[in-house]
């Protein structure tokens, strides 16, 4: 009987049960994979650090997402176009805005199966020099290339400039 039992949890899908906890984790890892690509990025130039984010935000997200997690970047200020605000983040993103969530990320259901889990990402010093309101003309040239319709500018310190964000299957 107990083989039976073993055998029987030993079938079941595990990876649709993540918890709140691995998606922080997953979260945080795409945040310091980021920072990390764009800390040495930067090294070499600012220019080459939209590059590199460009490049390697969706791909890292990309790589950290899995069947039952999907993970990324959103703002109502976007940069990439692809990160457009989905319907049940925007009432919980202009809620953090507005400072009537002030908790640290949100949980929420968004049906009978998915959550979704946002976490503001706060602008620090280093976001400045690409998302800050005085940028360098190489640079304001290298975004409008890359992006565009760019909206992430004119940002300072400790303003929310997105949200990382998660749907995940219970």
């Amino acid at each position: 009987m107990k083989l039976m039992i073993l055998l029987t949890f030993s079938l079941l899908p595990l990876s649709t049960f993540s918890s709140e906890k691995e998606v922080l984790q997953t979260i945080q890892s795409l945040g310091s994979q980021l920072k990390k690509e764009l800390k040495s990025s930067m090294r070499k130039s600012p220019v080459n650090a939209i590059e590199t984010c460009h490049i390697q935000a969706p791909k890292i997200s990309s790589e950290l997402s899995t069947k039952d997690l999907k993970i990324g970047r959103v703002s109502f200020k976007n940069r990439n176009p692809d990160n457009k605000p989905k319907d049940w983040m925007i009432s919980y993103m202009e809620d953090f805005h507005i400072k009537k969530i002030k908790s640290p990320y949100l949980v929420v259901q968004i049906d009978s199966k998915t959550k979704g889990l946002i976490k503001p990402i706060v602008t620090a010093p280093l976001c400045l020099t690409c998302h800050g309101e005085n940028i360098s003309t190489p640079i304001q040239h290298k975004i409008k290339k890359l992006y565009p319709n760019d909206k992430a500018t004119g940002y300072k310190i400790g303003q929310i400039r997105g949200f990382f964000w998660a749907t995940y299957k219970e």
